[in-house]
């Protein structure tokens, strides 16, 4: 029988219906043998119907029963299960089904509908486990032997050599080299072409990891697996002071700041138009841009505002100061919360003279509250200003002395309004310029002399090919923006300050309820309807009705103070409610909780609530110190639908409905956008024109120098007066794009830094030291009987009690980090007054009296707040050295050192008295609040 390899007649059997043997299994007794069939299984089938020959020392084996194995799933076929009368052995068998014979024998016929190839199968009693059961070839396939080939071929050289060796051996007639050779020239197409293709493969196996990855996007994507943000620069900001003679408005959108060097159209002034920058010749300058889009009012009487000092003379603004008095002798001044001032000495203390100012004595501030008074003693109008902690004074600026050669009085420090925050970076479509556009590919099969989508081979580059009965390909549509350098800008104000500043500005909201209704109660006179309105919304219209405010205001009004907490219970505990909501970092906003504030406590308390009011930007300070790491490129997208899509650092995040892309920078400075897949993000719409609209500018070169920035430049509008543009303070911020080096060497270490999650005291103590106003912080975790509690201490800066202001923001700051199961409780620390007794002997030369003031000085310098921490123990070896250290002191001796309230203790023995882990040592020496500590100084000798 013929045997062939490749059995075509199989499948056209199948494919005709028509029936045979497909398989034949022996049972591990050799007495069963299991036949499967290409089809159905003929019913009428009986041991009659098998036939078994051959055989060496058994032969003449017969089949004793036929048990049919019908399958329900059409999909499979059917079988039949025999069994014989004795085992075979090892030869080769032949089974075949055929039609009965006479007298009740097998015959020779094939069975009806049985291809006559496939009604018999040779097959074997014994199974293949342990034998090799394949036929042998008894014919072997010729293989050629392989050519020799140098696989270390990599470059276009070796590809070029490697081919002219192989046609040498197969064609050796050919011996043509010149170059311009149709031989000659596509061997050197494809030893390019391997060159490139080797070149590709290189490339995929050096980007595939972070230690080995050259390209920037590579690097940039590697880091951010490990939670690493590479930083692509950063573009500096700065405030930029106006003085204008006039008042006037600067309309949204229409100017913006240049930093020209001296000398350069000069005639012009300050002010300048877009056009004149566009002269042949100008030198090189830098744009900056207000960092809000809003409208800038100009006030001649913010130019220069002067602090007030109550008629006294050679005063100072400590340092550390958050609050300060302005004249405002025509009440003039219309400063509000939000608003930007910056102080300034604008002369020498000593001298007088602008020359011989500090300009390091310049801070800008934004105030959190404007308060008009008035000084009855000189008849002054007056305006109380106060700003944020953060933006405490870092000086102490001094604000009139008397000097000079005339010894006279002059004014020192100073105040500037009309500030705006201004970032470096110019809009490329500003005052009519075009923005960037690019040609966005049409969908599939709709390219002109495409073929349809379903064939294979599209001459389009920009559209990948797809086979039939495949999906199509995703086409990743990533411009590359052509202006350069993109402006790289920090959010600001970041949404966690924003709620950061309205959960305070709603832990002040009773208060501030409270104290106007104290003013209308002192008034005394009737309510107006505006006052009458705000009291009716606060407590209802049948409570005012009932107590009869509008006849006997005053003391409806006393007993509205009276009961305040009661009366406004479920108020009181919505806004706690809402104070918890913005500390866990939730922006509140003016459609939402704003409607239910003004609906609650006044129109004007949910009006306050708007989460773009400049109250709500945070501190002066960070403003001009923005995270490089947060920065984002400065770029809005317009599809063809008119939809906008703006930046993100990453498309993790983004949903399918998100209008989100990622500008990534190249190694080459150009900035490549990329949108999202339709699960992260969502798919650009292809087809029509994508338009960019963007700024460029950016970099460490925006740290301009103080005065720097002198020039406005408006684009179509005039506006007259502004006579001075300039930064009193230098740009900050500004930074380069972060080095690929500097990431591999940080980003498989960072994670190890970054502290997420609050599992040990220490993690309780380290993140509750990272809030502002912290000085040091210490924690303890106690078992409480059922659960561990994180007790942690707080040492507030300047201070020896922490406010319960600081108390809670340490709460919410923590309670995100705790871990689960961790009760959290927050205190201030644990102060442990002091009892020291120091003997001092004094030289003859020096009064005694004077040396006790300089050993109480220092001493009070020694045991200062902000020098003692969480359990620092009081040594007395240092105690000596602090006095010893006076001059005037011969010897000094510690004879007391114990806690004012408790046991002696052991220190003068042991020389060191300790403190507890949560506890502070204090050594005030008032005599009006002896319980804060005590000092005795037993003095001796001196005069």
């Amino acid at each position: 029988m013929i045997d062939c390899t490749d059995e075509r007649r199989r499948a056209e059997v199948r494919a005709r219906e028509r029936n045979g043997i497909d398989a034949v299994s022996v049972s591990d007794d050799r007495r069963t043998l299991t036949v499967l069939f290409f089809g159905k299984a003929p019913e009428d089938l009986a041991p009659v119907n098998f036939r078994i020959d051959g055989g060496r020392r058994i032969t003449g084996i017969v089949v004793v029963a036929a048990e049919l194995c019908v399958s329900d799933d059409p999909d499979f076929a059917d079988g039949v299960r025999l069994r014989v009368d004795r085992p075979g052995d090892l030869s080769t068998y032949r089974l075949c089904v055929v039609e009965a014979g006479p007298v009740g024998n097998p015959g020779t016929k094939p069975y009806p509908g049985f291809d006559p190839r496939y009604a018999c199968v040779d097959f074997t009693f014994t199974s293949c486990d342990d034998l090799d059961c394949a036929p042998a070839d008894d014919c072997p396939q010729q293989t050629v032997p392989e050519p020799e080939i140098d696989y270390l071929s990599k470059d276009y050289a070796s590809f070029r050599q490697l081919m002219l060796d192989r046609l040498s051996l197969t064609m050796p007639a050919w011996t043509e080299r010149h170059v311009p050779d149709v031989g000659i020239t596509l061997v050197e197409l494809l030893a390019y072409e391997g060159d490139r293709l080797g070149y590709q493969q290189d490339a995929v196996g050096t980007e595939a990891y972070l230690d080995t990855a050259r390209l920037r996007v590579s690097v940039r994507r590697h880091a951010r697996l490990v939670d690493y943000f590479m930083h692509d620069g950063c573009s500096a900001r700065a405030w930029v002071c106006l003085e204008a003679d006039e008042q006037a408005e600067l309309p949204e959108g229409a100017f913006r700041f240049a930093s020209l060097p001296d000398g350069v159209l000069l005639d012009e002034g300050p002010v300048l138009q877009e056009s004149d920058l566009e002269r042949p010749g100008m030198p090189r300058y830098e744009m900056f841009e207000p960092v809000h889009t809003e409208p800038l009012q100009l006030r001649p009487a913010h130019n220069r505002i002067s602090l007030w000092t109550w008629g006294d003379q050679e005063c100072r603004l400590p340092k550390g100061a958050t609050s300060a008095t302005l004249a405002d002798p025509d009440r003039a001044l219309r400063l509000t919360a939000g608003d930007v001032l910056v102080f300034e000495e604008v002369v020498g203390a000593k001298t007088g003279l602008p020359a011989d100012a500090d300009h390091t004595h310049r801070q800008a501030v934004r105030l959190t509250s404007v308060t008009e008074t008035t000084d009855e003693l000189y008849c002054r109008s007056l305006i109380e200003v106060t700003w944020a902690r953060e933006d405490a004074l870092a000086f102490s600026l001094c604000v009139n002395a008397r000097g000079g050669v005339d010894c006279t009085e002059y004014e020192v420090g100073v105040a500037r309004g009309n500030v705006v925050l201004v970032e470096h970076g110019a809009r490329i479509d500003w005052c009519g310029d075009a923005p960037e556009h690019h040609d966005v590919p049409p969908p599939e099969g709709t390219e002109p002399g495409c073929p349809d989508p379903v064939d294979f081979g599209c001459p389009d580059e920009a559209r990948p090919a797809r086979r039939p009965g495949y999906p199509p390909l995703p086409v990743r549509f990533r411009p590359e923006l052509k202006h350069r350098p993109v402006t790289q800008s920090a959010p600001f104000p970041l949404p966690a300050d924003v709620a950061a500043a309205q959960a305070r500005w709603l832990v002040a909201l009773p208060d501030r309820v409270r104290a106007r209704l104290t003013r209308l109660w002192r008034a005394g006179g009737p309510l107006s309807d505006v006052d009458f309105e705000f009291v009716a919304t606060v407590f209802g219209a049948k409570l005012v009705e009932k107590i009869d405010l509008r006849t006997h205001p005053r003391r409806a009004l006393r007993y509205l103070l009276a009961r305040f907490g009661d009366l406004l219970e479920t108020k009181l505990a919505r806004v706690r409610q809402l104070i918890d909501r913005a500390r866990a970092g939730y922006v509140l906003t003016e459609a939402n909780e704003g409607w239910e504030i003004g609906q609650s406590w006044g129109g004007d308390e949910g009006a306050a609530l708007d989460e773009n009011s400049s109250a709500f930007r945070g501190a002066a300070g960070p403003a001009t110190q923005p995270d490089p790491r947060a920065a984002l490129p400065a770029v809005t997208v317009t599809d063809r639908h008119g939809e906008i899509w703006l930046p993100r650092r990453d498309l993790l995040d983004s949903g399918p409905a998100d209008r989100d892309f990622v500008g990534e920078l190249d190694d080459e400075g150009a900035v490549v956008l990329r949108f999202g897949d339709g699960r992260n993000g969502a798919e650009y719409p292809l087809g029509g024109t994508l338009t960019a609209s963007l700024r460029v500018g950016t970099g460490v070169a925006g740290n301009v120098g103080r005065e720097a920035i002198n020039r406005i430049v408006l684009c179509r509008v005039s506006v007259g007066g502004i006579r001075v543009v300039r930064n009193p303070l230098p740009a900050n911020g500004g930074a380069d794009p972060e080095p690929v080096s500097e990431v591999r060497a940080r980003a498989p270490q960072e994670a190890r830094h970054r502290l997420l999650r609050a599992i040990t005291a220490e993690d309780y103590a380290t993140l509750a030291g990272q809030t502002p106003g912290v000085q040091r912080a210490a924690a303890d975790l106690r078992w409480t009987g059922s659960w561990y509690e994180a007790q942690v201490g707080v040492d507030p800066l300047g201070a020896e009690v922490a406010s319960e202001w600081l108390l809670d923001e340490v709460r919410a700051g923590l309670y995100p980090y705790r871990r689960i199961g961790h009760d959290l409780a927050v205190s201030s620390a644990t102060l442990v007054p002091l009892d020291l007794v120091v003997h001092v002997e004094v030289r003859p030369e020096y009064l005694a009296a004077h040396v006790r003031v300089a050993v109480r000085r220092v001493l009070a310098a020694f045991f200062a707040p902000d020098n003692l921490t969480f359990g620092t123990p009081v040594r007395i070896s240092q105690v000596v050295a602090v006095v010893a250290s006076v001059p005037g002191v011969r010897h000094a001796e510690v004879t007391k050192l114990q806690r004012l309230f408790g046991p002696p203790g052991t220190a003068l023995d042991t020389g060191v008295l300790p403190i507890g882990p949560l506890e502070v040592a204090q050594l005030d020496d008032d005599p009006s609040r002896p319980e804060n500590g005590r000092l005795t100084l037993d003095l001796a000798g001196g005069r």
